[in-house]
């Protein structure tokens, strides 16, 4: 399956996501919704808080021009808040698949649409970073 595909079918087919992408650590696009993507301040500051996320608590987690409030972060994950809508990031040992949700999905279903992804692309030798 392509990059695309996993954007396409598994996030937005969902319904729970409305933009997605998939970057590689390095910062790479791998595969995006259409209208979505992220500077490359945005991404590199995405993937830093992963292992620090002191500029995130501090600024705010910023993705696709907008300002999130950042809820939660551990190696694997984070969580960000605006009004209704928020955006759910996962990482992996190659890449950061990234999901918005809009007011009226819960943060809970957005998660786990996002999180089945990353424990799929797991069982592929996409293995977590937390688990290397």
């Amino acid at each position: 399956m392509s990059w695309q595909a996993y954007v396409d079918n598994q996030l937005l087919g969902t319904g729970k996501i409305a933009q997605a992408a998939i970057y590689g650590q390095n910062a790479s696009l791998w595969a995006t919704s259409p209208g979505f993507s992220l500077s490359q301040e945005e991404i590199s500051t995405l993937v830093e808080a992963f292992d620090n996320a002191e500029k995130i608590q501090a600024n705010g987690l910023y993705v696709n021009g907008l300002k999130y409030f950042a809820l939660f972060h551990d190696d694997v994950n984070i969580h960000g808040k605006k009004g209704g809508d928020g955006v759910v990031a996962y990482k992996t040992t190659q890449a950061v698949i990234i999901g918005v949700y809009k007011e009226g999905t819960a943060a809970g279903a957005a998660n786990k649409v996002v999180g089945d992804l990353g424990d799929y692309l797991k069982g592929l030798s996409y293995v977590s970073s937390i688990l290397d």
